[in-house]
């Protein structure tokens, strides 16, 4: 069995170094891994079927990664905490159009002059999609998880280039323990917004409580890596520079997805404790 393991472990890890491509409205995105991290691929059964109820139905996940030292173990089906992991999405509105310099700007400048309204936006949707993860974790794994989001603490954008935008977020939550006692779960994410090749994309890194300078790090080390492999062409360089044919964007909206984002991908954090939890309760049951 450890050797069936160890030959997925080698398959995968192979096979996710040099096929992180995307079409994106009929554009080709190169995605490269963060530092030491695999992509999760469908081999991964358990994870890969669980991280796709944690996108929201308005955004749309290309990829996502874990730290290449559980890999063996989500190879197993097993879930651990994941505390860090990553995740490239981006607004379904946004997929099948092109963007220049100047709408990428105009994001930009309405993350940085909207920040009070985007959390209000966020605390307004969150309570409905977090009952529907209840539900989910309830009817899958036999857990009354009551998980609920009990502060927001947004941070100052930290890094802008002309391609890039990042900015960090504290969330607290609030689960039941074993007794249905609440307990509260403290997590960071850093979200990178990206300009490539026209399109736009959130790269986002997760961390525990004590993770916010390593996730800022890191989000800077990857996005630089995505800029860097997808240089634009001669036909995407005349969408950028060109005026903007776009009408109707909702940027704050566009802001707040990728805040939304951010926040549901950090429960999967949570979700490793809670099925470990079940799974000791039954066995201790037995």
């Amino acid at each position: 069995m450890r050797m069936l393991i160890a030959l997925l472990f080698f398959l995968v890890s192979a096979a996710v170094s040099s096929a992180n491509t995307v079409s994106i409205g009929g554009t080709a995105i190169e995605i490269p891994n963060p530092p030491s991290s695999a992509a999760v691929t469908p081999q991964m059964a358990t994870l890969y079927d669980l991280q796709k109820k944690f996108v929201p139905p308005n955004n749309e996940e290309f990829f996502a990664f874990i730290p290449e030292k559980e890999v063996p173990i989500v190879l197993r089906d097993e879930i651990p905490k994941l505390a860090r992991r990553f995740s490239v999405q981006t607004s379904k509105e946004l997929v099948n159009t092109s963007f220049s310099r100047s709408d990428f700007l105009e994001l930009k400048t309405s993350l940085k002059a909207q920040n009070d309204d985007l959390m209000k936006k966020i605390e307004r949707d969150l309570p409905d999609f977090m009952w529907s993860i209840n539900k989910e974790i309830s009817n899958q794994y036999n857990v009354n998880l009551a998980l609920s989001v009990s502060q927001i603490v947004p941070l100052s954008v930290h890094e802008e280039t002309d391609r890039t935008i990042a900015f960090s977020c504290f969330g607290k939550y609030n689960a039941n323990d074993e007794s249905g006692n609440p307990v509260p779960y403290v997590a960071v994410f850093t979200a990178t917004l990206i300009h490539v090749k026209g399109k736009v994309l959130f790269l986002y890194s997760y961390a525990e409580e004590t993770g916010l300078e390593w996730s800022r790090q890191i989000s800077k080390q990857w996005a630089d890596a995505v800029v860097a492999a997808n240089p634009s062409d001669l036909q995407s360089s005349l969408k950028e520079s060109l005026p903007s044919p776009v009408t109707g964007i909702d940027w704050g909206k566009v802001g707040a997805r990728a805040v939304l984002g951010a926040f549901i991908g950090l429960i999967i954090g949570l979700i490793g404790w809670a099925i470990n939890r079940s799974k000791t309760r039954q066995q201790n049951a037995e």
